[in-house]
C-alpha cells in the first residue's frame, strides 16, 4: 500500500476542473439550475433595494405643514426655529396665505378670493425632511401641535402608514420566497453534485490508493463547486443587467442597480453552490 499522501493543493485544483470538465452534462445542469436561482433571488434582492429607493423617492418630497395662529413675526419665528431643530429637517419655509391662495388660483383657475369672500388658509411654516420616517414625523408632529402659536399639523400620516406597511409585507413576502426558493436549488443542485461523484467513483477509488489524501480528494469538489459557482453566478449577473436593461426600456428610465445587489448575487451562486456540496455524500474510503 503506498504511503498517503500529504494535502496536495494543486492536484485538488486539477481534480475539480477535470471533474466539471469531464461530466459536462451534469456540470451544466448544475450551473443552469444554481444561474436560474441565482438570477431569480437577484431580482428579489433587487426588489427591497427598489422598495427602499421608492419610498425613500415617494415619501422625501412630502412635507409637513404647520399651521399658525398668525403670521406676525413672534409667533412664527420660535416655531421656524424649533421645525429647523427637528432630526433630519431639510429645510424649513414660511409661507404666507397669499401664496397658498396664488397657489391654488393658478391650479384650479378659479378666482378663489371672490368665491370665499375672504382668504381661508391660514400662515403655514412648512417643512421637508431629508430621510422620511414615519414614526419620526409623527412624534415630531404631534408635539409640534402643542407649541404657542399653533392651530395645526398637517401631513400625510395614513399615506405614509401605508406605504411602511406594504414595503414590511413584501419584505416579509420576499424573505420567505427567497429561503423556500433557495433550499430547492441546493436540493436540486446538490442531486447533480451527487450524481457526479458516483459517476467518479471508481477514479475517487485509484486516487485514494494511489496514496492520494481524502483531503485533497475533498478539496477537490470544493473546486469543483466554486467553478460551477462562478459560471453561474457570471451567468446570474448579466440576466439581472439584463431584466435592468429592458426595466429601463419599458418604463422609459434609467434603472442602475448598485454594484453591492451584483456582488451579493454572485456570492448567493457560490454559497448555494457550497451548500449543494455540502450536502451531498463526501466520504472516501479504500475498500
Amino acid at each position: 500500500m503506498p504511503t498517503r499522501a500529504i494535502y496536495n493543493f494543486p492536484l485538488a485544483v486539477r481534480l475539480g476542473w477535470g471533474t466539471v470538465r469531464s461530466r459536462r452534462t451534469l456540470s451544466l445542469l448544475a450551473v443552469i439550475l444554481t444561474a436560474a436561482g441565482t438570477a431569480v433571488l437577484g431580482v428579489l434582492l433587487a426588489l427591497v433595494y427598489l422598495l427602499n429607493r421608492f419610498e425613500s423617492d415617494f415619501l422625501t418630497p412630502l412635507t409637513v405643514e404647520i399651521e399658525l395662529t398668525g403670521e406676525a413675526e413672534s409667533v412664527r419665528a420660535p416655531i421656524m426655529a424649533q421645525a429647523q431643530a427637528w432630526p433630519a429637517a431639510e429645510f424649513v419655509q414660511f409661507v404666507p396665505p397669499e401664496a397658498t391662495l396664488r397657489d391654488l388660483e393658478r391650479e384650479t383657475g378659479e378666482d378663489l378670493l371672490t368665491l370665499f369672500g375672504t382668504n381661508p388658509f391660514p400662515p403655514i411654516v412648512r417643512v421637508r425632511f431629508s430621510r422620511a420616517n414615519a414614526a419620526l414625523v409623527d412624534s415630531l408632529a404631534t408635539s409640534a401641535k402643542t407649541w404657542s402659536g399653533v392651530s395645526d399639523v398637517v401631513y400625510p400620516k395614513r399615506l405614509w402608514q401605508e406605504i411602511e406597511d406594504l414595503r414590511s409585507k413584501l419584505r416579509g413576502r420576499l424573505g420567505l420566497s427567497a429561503a423556500l426558493f433557495s433550499l430547492a436549488v441546493i436540493v436540486l443542485v446538490g442531486l447533480c453534485f451527487r450524481a457526479q461523484i458516483r459517476n467518479r467513483a471508481a477514479t475517487w477509488e485509484f486516487l485514494l490508493l494511489s496514496g492520494v489524501s481524502s483531503q485533497t480528494v475533498g478539496m477537490s469538489l470544493l473546486v469543483q463547486e466554486l467553478v460551477v459557482g462562478l459560471l453561474a453566478a457570471a451567468v446570474a449577473i448579466c440576466s439581472l443587467y439584463g431584466a435592468a436593461a429592458l426595466a429601463s426600456w419599458l418604463l422609459l428610465q434609467q434603472l442602475v442597480l448598485p454594484l453591492w445587489v451584483y456582488a451579493s448575487t454572485c456570492l448567493i451562486a457560490l454559497v448555494i453552490t457550497v451548500l449543494a456540496g455540502v450536502l451531498s455524500p463526501r466520504r472516501f474510503e479504500v475498500r
